[in-house]
Parts: structure tokens; C-alpha cells; sequence
């Protein structure tokens, strides 16, 4: 007997096997973790597939639809017959890399560039929009400690960003489509974000964002960080680079984000001017958190309302400091209580000890009251 509950599978499809004496014939059975195919269910399934990115499927074309896919299996290619793989390609999406993306999608113009990888647009064969990042395999391994001889240790660590995405979704955080690999790259297809990134943003407004549109972006982005640190979530790359404004913010790039408990792998990571002191610094002693994640955020809220090089200076001065370049901004809203109040969330956020410093949580609600006129937040905030 086998524990499977066939009548549990989220999907089931019959799927043939060509041979050269005869056809083998399975019923393919989806569940959450993996793909079973079996000739019997009363017997040990004769093919179990594990849903996670150490698994490539290809998919094969003809007549512009799926008619069969392969993967490689106990060092020898195993290839299905099957009707409905459009189905089940889209119901495992994200969760395995596919093959052959040219396949599926035109790559078209650069949109941008991640840490991690090139940002392209992609169109579908179905006509719709997409963005895909890739990434070269061995450039990939070179930034983050590895190197050519042991790249397939370091594989695991490299692919960590879609199997991330893939188990987060939020409204603030960019949506992952699909993962596919080749020999040379890796392609990770999302959702194309109908608008800009906040540094082009910033760099074609000089006198910054209104205050409202500040409010905005921290609440937004406050709850993207609240929701990836409950499931145990750093980004450790929060910069203007990284978060898309659109009618709804986004939080993009998750090529450097780690499981908080998995932070020794490549542990120093970032955009310089936004990391955290303890990222800085770290020690295998002292661990970091979320935390970090504040700071850099608090970097962002500073550059809203300084210019690149104000924001350069700022990580050399103290929080004194702070209160000193923006004396000299010259912003239409200079001396409105919002734009004030928002100010004083500052030595909070940049706080260098991590213990002492604002939690996310805490800064959604102070930027809540902040937006509903609360005329006491800084007391409030000295009460914390």
C-alpha cells in the first residue's frame, strides 16, 4: 500500500510514456509538493516529482500547443504525452524551472537592472506583458562568494529569489509569474509594473515628492515589510532602485532576500548608503533581523526629500546631522506639519542599535496618524 490520497490530487490528467515495444500508460496526480504518476494506485507510484527548483521540466510545442514535457529522472530523460499541459503548467508555475523561454515569451527592450540580473520586457504567445530578469549563472555565483569550479554547491543559494516569490503574495510585493533556466542564464518572468522606479522618479523631480505621495510609498512599503517579516522574510536590498511607483507601490528585486535563520549565507549584502549597521558590521555572534530592513526604508524616506549627494553625506554626520542638511532644502512643503512629523520619524528608523530602533509595525502606525493629522506624534514617539 502507498499513503497517497489520490482524491486529494488538486489536478489529475492520463499521460502516456512512448516506447519502442509498447506505451506505458499513468494517471498523472498534482498534490502541493510534488507530481505523482503511478499505473496503479494500489501499488508505490512508479514516478514522484518533487515541486521545488531542483526540478526542470521541458516543455515541447507543436502546433502552438503543449503536447508533451520531459525531465530528467534517476540520470535518464523521461518524456509524457499528455493533453491539458497548459493546465498544469500554469498550476505549477514558479515552483520548478522550465526550459526553453523563447518557447513561451519574446524578449523585448531593457527595462532596468537588479543586483542580481538584466530586466527585460517580454510579451507572451498570448499577447500579454511581462517583465524578465535574467541572470547569468556564473556572474550570479562571482558576486555572491562563489566561483566557476563550485558553482553547482552554490545553485541552491543562487535560485533562493523565485522560490521566495513564489510563496509571497501581497499587493506591495511584485507577483512572480514563471522561472526558467538554460545553460548560460536564469529567467524569472513577473509582472510588468506600470511605472517607474522611484530613484527615475526622484531624478526628474528636483524638489522631491509631495508629502503625500511620501506617505504613500512608506505606508505601503511599511506593510510589504510587515508581511514578508511575519513569514520570516528579509529584503536586505530596500532602495529607490527597488520600489516601483505605481498606483499601488511595489516592492521588487528579491535577489539578495534571505529566511532571517538563513542570513549566514552571503551575510554583507546591499546597496551602499541604505545598509544597516549591523549588516555592515556583522558577526556570526550577533545576528540580524528585519530591523535592518527599517533602516534602509528610513534611508528611502530620508532621499525623498534630499538630493543624491545630501543623501550621501547623511550616513557620515549624526542624527544631528539630519536635522542640518534638511534646515536647507528648499521644498515647496518645507514647513508643513506632515513633512515635519515625517521628519521625526528619522532618528527612529536610523536608529544604529537594531534593539532600539523602530519595528515596522510601529512605523505604520505612526505614519497613520501622521496622514489623519494626529498633531501629537511626537509625543507619541517619545513615548515609545
Amino acid at each position: 500500500m502507498n499513503s497517497y490520497q489520490y482524491v486529494n490530487a488538486l489536478f489529475t490528467v492520463q499521460v502516456t510514456r512512448k516506447a519502442f515495444l509498447a506505451d506505458k500508460v499513468y494517471q498523472l496526480y498534482l498534490f502541493q509538493d510534488e507530481i505523482v504518476m503511478t499505473e496503479n494506485t494500489l501499488r508505490q507510484p512508479k514516478y514522484v516529482i518533487k515541486l521545488n527548483l531542483t526540478t526542470t521540466i521541458n516543455w515541447i510545442v507543436q502546433d502552438n500547443k503543449i503536447q508533451v514535457f520531459s525531465i530528467a529522472y534517476q540520470n535518464t530523460v523521461k518524456a509524457f504525452h499528455a493533453p491539458k499541459l497548459q493546465i498544469l503548467k500554469e498550476m505549477i508555475a514558479g515552483r520548478v524551472f522550465y526550459t526553453s523561454i523563447t518557447e513561451f515569451y519574446q524578449i523585448q527592450m531593457l527595462i532596468g537592472h537588479g543586483m542580481s540580473g538584466e530586466v527585460y520586457r517580454c510579451i507572451s504567445n498570448s499577447g500579454e506583458y511581462f517583465a524578465v530578469k535574467k541572470c547569468e549563472k556564473l556572474k550570479l555565483a562571482s558576486c555572491q562568494g562563489g566561483i566557476v569550479s563550485i558553482l553547482p554547491l552554490f545553485q541552491p543559494q543562487l535560485i533562493h529569489e523565485p522560490s521566495l516569490l513564489q510563496s509571497l503574495q501581497h499587493p506591495n510585493i511584485v507577483k512572480l509569474k514563471e522561472v526558467y533556466t538554460d545553460q548560460q542564464y536564469y529567467y524569472i518572468v513577473t509582472e510588468l509594473i506600470k511605472g517607474r522606479a522611484l530613484s527615475t522618479e526622484l531624478q526628474s523631480r528636483p524638489y522631491g515628492l509631495s508629502v503625500a505621495e511620501a506617505i504613500k510609498i512608506m505606508l505601503q512599503i511599511l506593510d510589504a515589510l510587515i508581511y514578508i517579516s511575519e513569514r520570516g522574510i528579509m529584503h536586505r536590498d530596500i532602495n529607490p532602485h527597488n520600489i516601483m511607483k505605481s498606483d499601488t507601490i511595489k516592492l521588487i528585486d528579491f535577489g539578495l532576500s534571505r529566511k532571517i535563520k538563513n542570513q549566514l549565507i552571503f551575510p554583507t549584502s546591499g546597496t551602499p548608503g541604505y545598509i544597516a549597521p549591523e549588516v555592515i558590521n556583522f558577526n556570526k555572534g550577533k545576528l540580524y533581523d528585519d530591523r535592518a530592513d527599517v533602516y534602509s526604508l528610513g534611508c528611502v524616506l530620508y532621499k525623498l526629500r534630499e538630493s543624491l549627494s545630501q543623501t550621501k553625506n547623511i550616513f557620515q554626520e549624526n542624527k544631528e546631522g539630519v536635522y542640518e542638511l534638511r534646515k536647507n532644502q528648499a521644498h515647496p512643503e518645507v514647513s508643513s506639519i506632515k513633512m515635519e512629523q515625517l521628519f521625526v520619524l528619522l532618528p527612529y528608523m536610523l536608529e544604529n542599535d537594531p534593539n532600539n530602533r523602530m519595528i515596522a509595525k510601529v512605523g505604520k502606525i505612526v505614519i497613520q496618524e501622521i496622514e489623519n493629522n494626529n498633531q501629537q506624534i511626537e509625543n507619541q514617539l517619545r513615548n515609545l
